[in-house]
């Protein structure tokens, strides 16, 4: 059976993806890749199911914004869904490679790596980034670091990182594909949004403080990495609501619509307070 290699990237507004979106597309075809671009995962989904309905896969590459529990819009709370749903249509007897090509994919934090829940979901062989990461598996131009400073702005490094190119950037999870044994019936139920918490008075204001403390340095251009925040919360300050994340394990706080960041060397301990609450439900 004719095998296809896959390099997908999703419709993402940004300017580092559309630079890689506009590469792809041209290098993708006379390089024996197809290039999807997607909407989201159930879209690159139903793709590919139309992409293999007369071949298999040999390769899929995912370029998005990566770390240790997201990659675009795979994450922690879903997963296991997308890639039971990929086993499905890829087959049990095909054993194709998947790449989560963004950074700190394949780095395990507070608990999280996102290829390693893929492939145990996907009971395959799943590639994740072993630092902050350039380049792609398909084009073999791949290189990773563990940390940077950019700005005056520094990047720590997720426990594990490396400094690495060509295939020795990529970490391995999985298996090859099993007959496996039954498990209890399961629906799951997908949500979305922000869903307001209540903490505790002065973990409260002690978030509040740092954020206008940290804010009230100067701010400088974000790194035009395939990086996803860690996590992402909205806040109450003076002049009405502001949309935040933490990146870099917590280390660099970043404003999604002016694109700033900030050295925030108060943000590894408020994400790991604040990370729990990620996985409870939106409202």
């Amino acid at each position: 059976m004719n095998q296809k290699r896959i390099v997908a990237a999703p419709r993402d507004e940004n300017d580092v993806l559309s630079e890689e979106r506009t590469r792809l597309s041209s290098w993708a075809p006379d390089n024996g890749w197809i290039y999807v671009e997607y909407g989201d995962p159930l879209d690159l989904l139903a793709q590919i199911t139309e992409l293999t309905s007369d071949s298999s896969i040999a390769e899929l590459e995912i370029v998005a914004h990566g770390n240790p529990a997201l990659c675009n819009g795979v994450a922690e709370g879903n997963v296991g869904v997308i890639a039971e749903s990929l086993r499905r249509i890829v087959g049990r007897s095909i054993q194709p490679i998947v790449i989560l090509s963004g950074c700190n994919s394949g780095l395990e934090f507070m608990g999280n790596c996102i290829a390693r829940l893929f492939a145990d979901a996907f009971a395959g062989t799943v590639y994740g980034a072993a630092g902050y990461l350039t380049g792609t598996y398909a084009e073999r131009t791949e290189r990773c670091v563990a940390s940077f400073v950019l700005n005056g702005i520094v990047y720590d490094s997720y426990p594990g990182g490396r400094d690495a190119k060509g295939r020795g950037v990529w970490n391995r999870f999985g298996s090859p594909p099993s007959s496996g044994s039954s498990r209890p019936m399961q629906i799951k139920i997908a949500t979305s949004g922000f869903r307001s918490v209540t903490l505790t008075e002065n973990a409260g204001d002690e978030l509040l403080t740092a954020v206008e403390t940290v804010l009230r340095t100067p701010p400088a251009d974000a790194a035009r990495m395939r990086i996803a925040p860690d996590l992402m919360f909205a806040i109450r300050m003076a002049d009405g609501e502001h949309i935040f994340e933490l990146l870099a394990g917590g280390t660099v706080l970043r404003d999604p619509v002016t694109r700033n960041v900030w050295q925030f060397n108060a943000g590894r301990e408020i994400l790991q307070r604040l990370l729990p609450y990620r996985t409870l439900p939106a409202a």
